[in-house]
């Protein structure tokens, strides 16, 4: 979050909650509307449907949490709410502060779409681009602007970066060929840098298979510096990888951010037209260390190709969710040497993923709830709130966990009843039963 989105977001919070906690409605919305008393999520379809919040995905609750100071900023901005409030109060109080730390909890699409993926190569997938061709071309597109020099760890983000696509594409089986773009590696953040930054982006690595000294050049020669042109990057990967129709070529781009475009282009506009374009690639989209705002934006552009996306946090999972390509193309070389039965290519370990789902709402959840306490404890020390409020706060925490619990194995229940559908016959089901959701990795 910028300083002005934070800005602007702190007097968004403030000014809602005192025309709030004053008895004032902050619009002319009439009473007893939606938006004089904002509702959370009371069944498990609104709940995978809800944006997650600011702070989704953050560990307030550490202590040595180093954006922790940001988030107790914003708490600071909040209105008190001591005893003998009109306890009417309290609830609109707990939606504006739940809705701070709300978790993206995925949709069961999540899981249908890697079981899909897992099918890559099994003629009984309708989507052509599950086929296996003659060819097999994976394209990296990284991002280089300046947030990838922030760490994660002892390591800054792009070398942690560099070393797993080093490792993935030491891994490609012969014949498979891989190429390296990089974007914002020009000029710097500042805006005078602006324009060199946004023409930024380079096929330091063109498609062709593993060489071991050319692709370690290739990743020594850029470091993190400037903007972030996710359009311009996709729209040059078509060219990238033209002539390599779909009919004999089976393409794979992955595109690796940490944020938005800053670049005033229309990445999801141009994902969708990636995705028609005569090579028909399957673009994955890899959101590098996000928050919420770029979250949304990485995983509408994964949408709108018909993609996967996946937010991973560390580089053991970014490490994973290339290990995943390793594993088609692996299946692929197979296809080639007609060495993979029909059995093999149609067989699908479909309650791993079931198991990861189930643990991926386990660790929101958990994170989640202690990111609440820890805010319902820094309010209370800070005198922002009266011991009313904390105990109020602290039996509606648990409150939302026990839900969220109870939504978990609702569709962990449901997602085991699917396991023995087609594809298209599970996305239909859950396209009428959980609308509206999007896709994310569940890995």
């Amino acid at each position: 979050m910028s300083c002005v989105q934070r800005l602007l977001f702190l007097l968004m919070t403030s000014s809602l909650l005192l025309g709030l906690l004053s008895g004032c409605s902050p619009s002319a919305s009439p009473p007893g509307s939606s938006a004089e008393k904002p509702q959370l999520p009371q069944t498990t379809q609104e709940l995978v449907v809800v944006q997650p919040g600011p702070f989704a995905g953050t560990h307030f609750y550490l202590s040595d949490y180093p954006h922790n100071q940001t988030i107790q900023q914003v708490l600071d901005q909040l209105p008190n709410l001591p005893d003998g409030l009109n306890p009417e109060m309290l609830p609109m109080y707990w939606v504006k502060l739940n809705s701070l730390f709300t978790e993206d909890y995925l949709s069961p699409q999540s899981v249908v779409d890697r079981w899909r993926m897992a099918s890559f190569g099994s003629p009984d997938l309708e989507d052509a681009r599950f086929h296996f061709k003659e060819h097999f071309n994976v394209e990296i597109i990284l991002d280089a602007s300046g947030s990838m020099a922030g760490k994660i760890g002892e390591k800054r983000k792009m070398q942690l970066a560099k070393e797993a696509i080093q490792e993935f594409a030491q891994s490609l089986p012969e014949g498979a060929n891989v190429s390296l773009r990089v974007y914002g590696h020009k000029g710097s953040n500042a805006d005078e840098h602006k324009e060199l930054s946004c023409s930024s982006s380079e096929l330091v690595y063109p498609l062709q298979p593993y060489d071991a000294e050319e692709i370690k050049a290739a990743l020594e020669r850029f470091e993190p510096t400037g903007w972030t042109p996710i359009a311009g990057s996709l729209r040059l990967a078509q060219n990238d990888m033209a002539g390599l129709d779909a009919d004999k070529n089976t393409n794979v781009i992955y595109l690796v951010s940490d944020g938005i475009e800053t670049c005033d282009g229309d990445p999801i506009a141009v994902a969708k037209e990636l995705s028609q374009s005569e090579i028909m690639p399957l673009l994955n989209v890899i959101g590098f260390d996000v928050n919420a705002d770029g979250q949304k934006q990485l995983k509408a552009i994964a949408q709108a190709a018909e993609g996967l996306y996946a937010n991973v946090t560390n580089q053991e999972q970014f490490k994973q969710e290339l290990e995943r390509a390793k594993e088609i193309a692996e299946r692929w070389e197979k296809w080639k040497q007609n060495a993979l039965s029909e059995a093999e290519a149609v067989r699908i370990d479909r309650h791993k993923w079931i198991e990861r789902y189930d643990k991926d709402w386990y660790e929101k959840n958990w994170r989640e709830s202690l990111n609440l306490g820890a805010a319902i404890d820094y309010l209370y020390a800070a005198r922002k709130i009266g011991s009313e409020a904390k105990a109020y706060f602290t039996e509606q925490r648990e409150a939302r966990e026990a839900f969220v619990t109870r939504s978990k194995e609702e569709l962990i229940e449901y997602l085991l009843t699917l396991t023995e559908k087609s594809y298209e016959e599970m996305k239909e089901e859950i396209d009428q039963k959980y609308s509206g959701t999007g896709d994310e990795s569940v890995g």
